[in-house]
């Protein structure tokens, strides 16, 4: 299991003050996306290198792509298949432990069940050729829809077989929108995800602010109501996938402070320690 934190190239990281910042004590790597251009990646990379973590990408890789890969008879659209492409390719390049993307996607889960089996199972296909393309891990970020509509995960909650040829693909829980479809399809979130469990190579922890609109996140605290969850959740992938990436998101809409965060990370290395010791 490695702990390591997510951010977005929202923050200057060509700010060398601002970047040591994210380098905590204990973390094994960073996950970034949303880069402003190449220069940065190049800190990024250089900063890394010289502490002995690892990198991964969230693509986008560059500000303003395609964030999300939004499923169709035909599988992606060509232009994020080729966004996600140019991506995957850069981050092979610098060394980048994976990838991972939003997708698959539906704004929504009105479709009829067999219309959506086929929209999932053509993007996962395309999906694992840009894989096997770039000879670099993708993981799948399954999100909510338009307005926290439950989309691509009521499909899945319901006949989690759908996923159950990857062809080589892992996924990634978002804890956040899955806590949130949860509510909305009242399903218990542990007991919900144990199919998918195995299959999953990242976890992505964040707490989430419901009084919004659209929800925001938050760093995870002992202190939260979703903290109980998250663990849980952290939990039951560790369990079946020891080496997997538990990722804080550390760019969140919401932060109550360093020393909140620093908290949060804290508890969440500690409680999983014991887990999985």
């Amino acid at each position: 299991m490695a702990l390591s934190l997510a951010t977005s190239g929202a923050i200057v990281l060509s700010d060398v003050g601002r970047l040591q910042r994210l380098f905590w004590q204990g973390i094994d790597g960073i996950e970034i996306g949303s880069l402003r251009d190449a220069a940065d990646l190049d800190v990024v990379v250089a900063s890394l290198r010289d502490r002995g973590l690892a990198l991964a990408v969230h693509a986008p890789l560059w500000r303003h792509g395609p964030t999300r890969m939004a499923c169709g008879p035909q599988g992606p659209a060509p232009d994020t298949v080729a966004s996600l492409r140019r991506d995957m390719a850069v981050a092979a390049a610098v060394g980048a432990q994976y990838a991972l993307c939003h997708a698959p996607w539906l704004a929504d889960h009105e479709r009829p069940w067999d219309a959506a089996t086929q929209d999932l199972r053509a993007c996962l296909h395309a999906l694992a050729q840009l894989q096997a393309a770039a000879g670099l891990p993708l993981a799948l970020e399954l999100k909510l829809g338009v307005q926290r509509d439950p989309g691509v995960l009521w499909y899945i909650a319901q006949h989690p077989h759908v996923l159950g040829d990857l062809h080589g693909l892992s996924l990634c829980l978002d804890v956040g929108d899955w806590l949130l479809a949860c509510e909305a399809l009242d399903l218990d979130p542990v007991a919900a995800y144990r199919p998918l469990a195995a299959a999953t190579a990242v976890v992505h922890v964040h707490a989430v602010e419901r009084r919004t609109t659209p929800y925001l996140w938050k760093p995870i605290h002992p202190s939260d109501p979703d903290a109980a969850a998250v663990l849980a959740l952290c939990r039951l992938v560790a369990r079946e996938r020891p080496d997997v990436s538990i990722v804080l998101e550390h760019t969140p809409h919401l932060d109550p402070g360093e020393t909140y965060d620093l908290e949060g990370f804290a508890w969440l290395r500690s409680a999983l320690g014991a887990a999985t010791a």
